[in-house]
């Protein structure tokens, strides 16, 4: 996507440290630690900040939360009240302020530009305008400023691709805003390309998450039908990720769908867990008793049930993921759990299929029902 912008920011280029003009903070790091000043420094590792006990560098990756007091000193993009008769004059103007880095002024300009009727100021303009307003928000550090001439902007490209694709800039930056200041996904954003190359990276790693999440919710995933829907609709919330990154839906393919195997793994650790105290406790116990009458081979028959459909569950939940992962061509992410997970769980399985040996068992005996006055199933 070109960025209609001008020459400008071919001067702005985004610096490994970044001296801020004194701004009022409150940090909050995720050791619930809080540290109030004036921001004098940030960085993509740290921000500065100048407390009343002494300067403090804190980590960016250790920061929860930041909240950002207004500035009344700081600089504000207010739109200029400009006449039709002048907006030639008026643009001409904003692009000699964006050359001479005064960026509140071209803010200003191109922001009451963009107020005119589309008769003294056309779509082609706007477009250029709109772009270069973006990058005045981002020097100033108006991240909502930005993400709001991103949102405009999507009003006037043409095509659903393009509106998405700003529309998630505008997101990012608005999430940027409340989080950790001009940087998204870790990477400062001094002018409108930047921010929409990192926009693009941090909305497909958003994506990625929602299709992990689809695999880590998923139920019953021991009907090879449900495992099969969860799988196609994490391929499609991925797929949606081209648009912010093409190619990303193949090279994250196994990181999506391995939260099924994660899923159906996990349920059946839980099944065989649940299982072997469930033997233990009632159903080798129970089996004991239930040839003595039919009212206990009822009692026996109800917890066998629910111990057998468990069992069962657990282990058609493991055979569907190694038929999913080769039909899904992700072998991978069967593969890879194959020796160090998935084995051990199928002859623990296979071992549940069985009573534990107890007093009065002629021989290790299969678990199943009891037919009702039979000594022995």
């Amino acid at each position: 996507m070109k960025s209609y912008g001008w020459a400008m920011v071919a001067g702005v280029c985004a610096l490994a440290i970044v001296a801020v003009p004194a701004s009022a903070a409150t940090i909050i790091t995720s050791s619930n630690q809080t540290f109030i000043g004036k921001i004098i420094e940030e960085t993509p590792e740290q921000i500065v900040i100048r407390t009343e006990s002494g300067t403090v560098s804190v980590p960016l990756i250790t920061i929860a939360s930041i909240q950002r007091d207004l500035d009344p000193s700081a600089p504000k993009i207010v739109p200029a009240r400009i006449h039709p008769v002048n907006a030639h004059k008026a643009l001409e103007y904003a692009k000699a302020a964006v050359t001479a880095g005064d960026w509140a002024k071209a803010g200003c300009l191109l922001a009451g530009l963009l107020e005119l009727p589309s008769a003294s100021f056309p779509h082609e303009k706007r477009l250029g305008a709109t772009a270069s307003l973006v990058t005045c928000y981002l020097q100033i550090k108006d991240a909502k400023g930005a993400a709001k001439t991103f949102t405009q902007r999507a009003g006037l490209v043409v095509g659903e691709g393009n509106k998405r694709r700003l529309l998630a800039a505008a997101e990012a930056l608005e999430k940027a805003d409340a989080m950790m200041g001009l940087t998204i996904d870790g990477r400062p954003v001094p002018n409108y390309d930047e921010a929409i190359a990192a926009a693009m990276g941090w909305k497909a790693k958003q994506l990625l998450t929602e299709a992990q999440e689809i695999g880590t919710k998923a139920t019953d995933l021991n009907d090879m039908s449900q495992l099969e829907s969860a799988g196609k609709r994490i391929i499609a919330k991925l797929e949606e990720a081209d648009l912010y990154n093409p190619g990303f839906s193949v090279t994250h393919r196994e990181d999506a769908l391995v939260s099924l195997a994660d899923n159906i793994i996990q349920a059946t650790k839980k099944a065989v867990e649940l299982c072997t105290a469930e033997r233990a406790a009632n159903i080798s116990r129970y089996w004991r008793t239930s040839a003595a009458s039919a009212k206990a081979a009822v009692v026996y028959n109800t917890y066998a049930t629910q111990y057998l459909g468990r069992r069962k569950a657990a282990e058609d939940g493991l055979k569907n993921l190694k038929t999913f992962a080769t039909t899904s061509q992700v072998p991978g992410i069967y593969d890879k759990r194959g020796e160090t997970e998935i084995a051990p769980l199928l002859k623990q399985l296979d071992e549940l299929q069985y009573h534990v040996m107890m007093l009065g068992m002629p021989q290790q005996l299969r678990i199943t029902l009891r037919r009702i006055g039979s000594q022995f199933n």
